[in-house]
């Protein structure tokens, strides 16, 4: 899912409990797997830990979006893990942490947000491709 991949031997930790409820089954617990991606501003490889809290009701006969397909003698979790785990992928730019060969990689223009791990007290600077906008003036009518 966008720059975050899973490797296909990656194992997936399921802890889960399995309970017979009034129509169908109800699947309780947590799933984690280890995810990876390369930070957006020095290319180097990123680890993490996606872990998903489950509470999904399988049965007969499901409701598109409420509950998942109850078998007659199995129930196929696939579906399920995979709809948590996709869920709890970090979404968005993906940065190691800030340490000094990172932020040395950054170029001298990039502008401080304050949701980033980067130094506050590094200065900010504009950057060069938009400095001619500075120069372009408005009248009011």
């Amino acid at each position: 899912m966008g720059d975050v991949s899973l490797l296909p031997d990656e194992v997936v930790l399921v802890d889960l409990l399995v309970d017979q409820v009034r129509g169908g089954v109800t699947v309780n617990g947590k799933v984690s797997v280890n995810w990876n991606a390369e930070c957006s501003r020095c290319l180097r490889q990123v680890d993490g830990c996606a872990i998903a809290e489950v509470e999904e009701l399988f049965e007969e006969h499901p409701r598109e979006g409420e509950s998942y397909k109850l078998g007659e003698e199995f129930i196929d979790l696939e579906p399920m893990i995979r709809d948590a785990v996709l869920l709890e992928l970090p979404v968005g730019v993906i940065r190691c942490s800030a340490t000094e060969e990172c932020l040395a990689a950054a170029p001298a223009y990039q502008v401080l947000d304050n949701n980033s791990n980067e130094d506050p007290d590094r200065k900010e600077s504009k950057d060069p491709r938009w400095a001619v906008l500075d120069d372009l003036t408005f009248e009011d009518e």
